[in-house]
């Protein structure tokens, strides 16, 4: 330390207000349930998935308002893409597990984007993911007879369909135990009331040319197993302080994730990679907030440095009671519905986390308890 260098501040965790949150890390042995075992499978596949932008460089801007892990095939968790009633079907959908879904637009500007989604679902083997496919798909086709099927250039396998009168290309095939669920929605054609069906296409093609590569060494843990199979990752999830209010909905499942799994569930993917790789983030895992470990002390500060630039929308503000190391943010614009009001973020050792909340007090509480859960979990 050079004479000019203030001393890092001793931080006294018994000070520390966490209100009805742990400092303690709890380790996670085991599955809360069977559809956690079976959402740990889609966040163990995630790592293996394409990037939006691999597939096309334009996708870089993600939605953090899309579920990403799917664990039922039904209207509900399929969303507004699946529109037939797949109730009558379930005996041809019961060899499913789970899912993950990657997704961007390529603007901004939700309005203005073409957005990408590909949903890859797993099946507990082929013959399950291929009867499960021509279920859904005869289903969607004959509830809806204004869809027009297409064929899509290099796979002939590949079933699409779409709607003359709207901006919007689906896309269904199968390789081995999965299924790849693909949408484009160019909304930007859209408002201008055009239809660029060779671009979606395009889109489409791209997609089928660099998944089914990168998701074929994956293979799902079997049932008996999936209920013992701890999920989480060299302690990270112990050491996520959990969400217990203001929880951000339709995100993702809590869970763990190498580097690029987590970038598929980044805020800003793009200046991410660049951040993952400089500061040798290896895992992320993300429950009440975000956690980063990476490779030590000064790339984790890095970290939280660098974060501190997507708070463009923010305006700084005190840091929490007896931890000045934090550092907080209240948006500028309050009204704004899509984004939380508080954002802070802290490191410690080689780890670096975010959180965001509506309330300053659980703000406050929740990136203290996120600091003694990192340096109680030494």
């Amino acid at each position: 330390m050079t004479a000019t260098q203030d001393p890092e501040p001793k931080i006294e965790l018994s000070k520390l207000e966490l209100g009805n949150y742990s400092g303690v890390p709890e380790p996670l042995t085991k599955p809360s349930d069977e559809s956690h075992g079976r959402a740990v499978q889609a966040q163990r596949l995630a790592n293996l998935v394409p990037q939006p932008m691999d597939i096309d460089p334009r996708m870089k801007h993600y939605s953090s308002i899309q579920p990403r892990i799917i664990t039922s095939i039904d209207h509900q968790s399929m969303g507004s893409w699946v529109g037939s009633d797949l109730e009558p079907h379930k005996a041809a959908l019961a060899g499913f597990i789970s899912g993950f879904n990657s997704v961007a637009n390529s603007d901004a500007r939700y309005s203005l984007s073409i957005s990408l989604e590909n949903r890859i679902l797993i099946f507990d083997s082929d013959a399950s993911a291929s009867t499960a496919m021509t279920a859904i798909v005869d289903s969607e086709l004959a509830a809806d007879p204004e869809k027009t099927t297409l064929s899509v250039t290099d796979f002939p396998a590949a079933r699409a369909y779409w709607k003359p009168d709207r901006p919007t290309l689906w896309s269904w095939y199968t390789t081995g135990r999965f299924v790849i669920f693909t949408t484009v929605w160019d909304r930007l054609s859209g408002e201008l009331s055009q239809t660029d069906l060779a671009g979606m296409m395009d889109l489409v093609s791209k997609s089928l040319s660099k998944i089914p590569d990168k998701i074929s060494g994956f293979t799902p843990v079997p049932a008996p197993k999936r209920d013992t199979t701890s999920p989480d990752w060299d302690g990270m999830l112990a050491r996520a302080v959990p969400a217990i209010n203001d929880r951000q909905p339709g995100l993702t499942i809590p869970g763990v994730y190498d580097r690029e799994g987590g970038l598929q569930i980044s805020r800003s993917p793009e200046l991410d990679r660049t951040l993952f790789e400089t500061a040798g983030v290896d895992l992320v895992a993300f429950n009440g907030g975000y956690l980063y470990r990476a490779k030590d002390a000064e790339a984790a500060e890095t970290v939280t440095n660098q974060h501190a630039t997507f708070t463009k929308f923010y305006r700084k503000v005190d840091s929490p009671p007896a931890l000045p190391v934090a550092k907080c943010y209240e948006l500028k614009n309050p009204t704004t519905r899509s984004r939380m009001r508080y954002y802070c973020s802290v490191n410690f050792d080689r780890y670096a986390a975010d959180i965001s909340a509506n309330q300053l007090d659980d703000a406050y509480q929740r990136i203290s308890a996120q600091y003694a859960l990192l340096v109680n979990g030494q």
